[in-house]
């Protein structure tokens, strides 16, 4: 049995969108001959908890906690410091304010936030977490170090500890770093150190790991003393242990459906994504259709209860609260079962710069469900290859395109009165997303950068 030290801000109890890959990396190492240590934030800034999590995680897992103690961290944690999107690491400015190319005011407290706590940094958590580092590589033998981010300290953390220990290292980006579309850095000087520690990341790490093909092309081509072998892809996906008995193809029986025509969003609604389009369109169709306003309803679900509570205000604007409802998050359980039952499965993205980085987390387990799937999403981006690959039932129009929206509703309103929503649909496999064999590839990758004189030539991207 090997060792692995895992470094991942989020850990379960906590349930925001980042846990659910290294997770499954965790649960499924074990059997592959990996024992992971896994060292994450014990009060992360986000509050979020779903403690149903914890039963997943192996019994021989070791979890060492070490406290974020950044001022601002603690005064989120007391609601001391209002938090707004910026928790999630996303400027206050919209995509209108971008595309006019204007300077809305800012408030004190958000320019505080950008200088003080800048875009997927967590500065309180970095120095209690290498020391604790040490401690571990001293303890016991560790044969490789896997780090996940954002946020980015958890890169800077295994930099620092590969670099004294001489531990193989292999770090994992979620997201894109300095060419996040989410990452307004209005502070030169912030955006500088962000350029020098991801260069510092891509010199240091042994293998670079990518959830997208599009983050591996633009690193490679800001980083071409990279060799293209030694940055992989490896997608996020779902975890089929959670899909028992909520439906999923040939796999599952699906439960009673929702009797009503019910198109659910599950997850947060923030940065550039903007549910707006949604709501117009939704209230313009079900205008046009008197008949279909009496059982079409929508759902979004997910997020703190502040998030819903402005989500219902969006909702008010519109003029669409008497079909279109914002519920706080429930267990990832409770989550799956009333996507199960849903009608539509609904995905919010963006449009504009940086649109080729977008893939929600979300969209696996929407496939693995074999739900039909709504997609505000530019067709082009890596979200309409994926649904178009998977066969699952889809329609995917721009946000921007207003007219297209209302086609694809009037197509889903006339399908589900005729009863062929739940028509037939394709079986193409989806192996490529299950977390099973995405984590064999992990540990191909990890038995090969362990090996002494190590061949990276040798990786198959």
């Amino acid at each position: 049995m090997k060792d692995l030290l895992v470094l991942t801000y989020v850990f379960p109890p906590s349930s925001v969108t980042g846990v659910h890959r290294p997770l499954a990396f965790v649960k499924y190492l074990e059997p592959l001959g990996w024992r992971s240590t896994v060292l994450c934030a014990e009060n992360p800034w986000f509050p979020q908890r779903d403690e149903s999590l914890v039963a997943q995680i192996p019994p021989g897992t070791r979890i060492v906690r070490t406290t974020d103690d950044y001022l601002l961290a603690m005064l989120q944690r007391q609601r001391w410091w209002p938090r707004g999107n910026r928790a999630n690491g996303n400027s206050s400015t919209t995509t209108a304010d971008r595309s006019k190319g204007s300077k809305p005011r800012r408030s004190l407290r958000e320019v505080l936030l950008d200088y003080l706590h800048p875009v997927y940094r967590w500065p309180g958590w970095p120095l209690p977490t290498v020391r604790a580092g040490r401690r571990i590589l001293r303890e016991r033998s560790i044969d490789a170090i896997y780090s996940t981010a954002p946020p980015w300290d958890a890169h800077m953390v295994a930099y620092r500890l590969a670099r004294e220990f001489g531990t193989p290292w292999i770090a994992d980006f979620r997201d894109p770093w300095t060419a996040n579309p989410f990452g307004d850095i209005p502070f030169e000087s912030v955006r500088r150190r962000n350029v020098k520690h991801e260069a510092m990341v891509l010199a240091k790490a042994d293998l670079i790991l990518c959830v997208l093909e599009t983050i591996r092309e633009d690193l490679l081509a800001r980083y071409p003393e990279r060799s293209p072998e030694s940055v992989v892809t490896i997608s996020n996906g779902f975890d089929p242990e959670n899909l028992v008995g909520l439906g999923g193809g040939a796999t599952f029986e699906r439960g009673s459906p929702d009797p009503s025509l019910t198109i659910l969003h599950a997850g947060h609604v923030y940065g550039r994504r903007r549910i707006e389009p949604f709501l117009t369109g939704m209230v313009e169709w079900l205008r046009a259709e008197p008949a279909l306003a009496a059982v079409a309803r929508g759902c979004l679900l997910g997020g703190a209860p502040q998030g819903a509570a402005e989500l219902r205000a969006k909702i008010a604007a519109a003029g669409a609260t008497q079909w279109i409802d914002a519920q706080p998050e429930v267990s990832h359980r409770e989550a799956l079962e009333r996507m199960a039952r849903a009608s539509i499965l609904l995905l919010i993205g963006f449009s504009g710069p940086g649109e080729q980085f977008q893939m929600s987390g979300k969209i696996f387990e929407y496939l693995a469900l074999r739900r039909p799937i709504l997609a505000l999403a530019p067709p082009s981006c890596p979200v309409g290859a994926v649904l178009r690959e998977s066969g699952v039932r889809h329609w995917i129009v721009s946000p921007d395109d207003g007219a297209g929206l209302q086609g694809a509703l009037r197509q889903i309103g006339e399908a589900w009165r005729l009863g062929q929503l739940e028509g037939p649909q394709s079986t193409a496999s989806l192996a490529a997303f299950d977390r099973r064999e995405q984590t064999k590839r992990l540990a191909e990758i990890l038995n090969h950068v362990t090996r002494p004189k190590q061949r990276m030539a040798a990786l198959t991207v």
